[in-house]
């Protein structure tokens, strides 16, 4: 697949596969004409000119006049973006992008717009939370560091800086269970949180890992509400490996009172 995608690149005249380096930038992987003509400075004629283009070429889907990346071509075109573009032209059509939400405002502007935006409120938010880590530090209570690491490591992931969260959270689950008074509560929270820094990575085996720990824990300890949305993390991570059985079968569980079986009757060791 990789090389089908490679080969339609090459065959791509300079304008289209610029604006599919472009696509890869920002944060969500849906896209209307209007700002895809922000991210490549071009008229919107002339940018749903080159999604069309694209579409043809099988690099982006279409849909309801919207165009989306597949995963493998977003990592490729983010590869070639790094490669192929000028830090300071990647900056610029962010920047133009941004411009663009903010002069729409949130409300109106669309999806890949307001997520840039997003981004970059909670890259102001990481800050702050980076901050009130220093104090926590400062302050010597280990469990306010912990659950001060924990908040960073949330607002890091939705800056798209994952690897960072996931070094910040890796050591917390154990963390949480050490302390003198184990905090079972917090515990799945941190087990959760790496879940989703994993599904954000695009990997789902090791997300669905996470959710499953923490699904374990929170049988004994949590309350159905959070065992429900624990399911329906596991149904999001099924969805991106393409389980679809696997994805209907977590809904089911997150809507059915506990203890039942999606198929009928008592859920297997209960």
């Amino acid at each position: 697949m990789r090389a089908n995608f490679e080969d339609a690149y090459r065959e791509l005249a300079p304008a289209a596969a610029r604006l599919l380096r472009l696509l890869s930038l920002p944060p969500g992987d849906d896209v209307g004409p209007a700002a895809a003509a922000a991210l490549a400075d071009v008229p919107e004629a002339e940018a749903r000119e080159l999604l069309e283009t694209l579409a043809a070429q099988g690099l982006v889907t279409a849909s309801g006049g919207r165009y989306r990346l597949p995963g493998p071509v977003a990592d490729f075109a983010r590869d070639r973006a790094a490669r192929e573009e000028t830090e300071a032209g990647r900056n610029d059509a962010l920047r133009r992008l941004l411009d663009r939400a903010l002069g729409f405002g949130a409300a109106e502007a669309e999806p890949l717009s307001r997520a840039l935006l997003d981004r970059e409120r909670w890259s102001e938010a990481a800050d702050v939370m980076r901050e009130r880590l220093d104090r926590a530090e400062d302050g010597g209570d280990p469990h306010a560091i912990l659950v001060a690491r924990h908040d960073l490591a949330r607002a890091l992931i939705r800056t798209d800086d994952l690897d960072r969260a996931i070094a910040l959270l890796g050591p917390l689950p154990d963390e949480f269970a050490a302390l003198p008074e184990p905090d079972d509560r917090n515990r799945v929270r941190a087990l959760t949180t790496l879940g989703e820094a994993y599904l954000r990575a695009r990997r789902p085996v090791a997300a669905t890992n996470f959710f499953g720990q923490a699904l374990e824990i929170a049988r004994k300890h949590g309350t159905a509400d959070e065992q429900a949305a624990l399911f329906v993390h596991i149904a999001d991570a099924a969805h991106q490996r393409a389980d679809h059985a696997a994805e209907t079968a977590a809904l089911l569980r997150a809507v059915l009172p506990q203890g039942r079986d999606p198929l009928g009757g008592q859920r297997p060791g209960d």
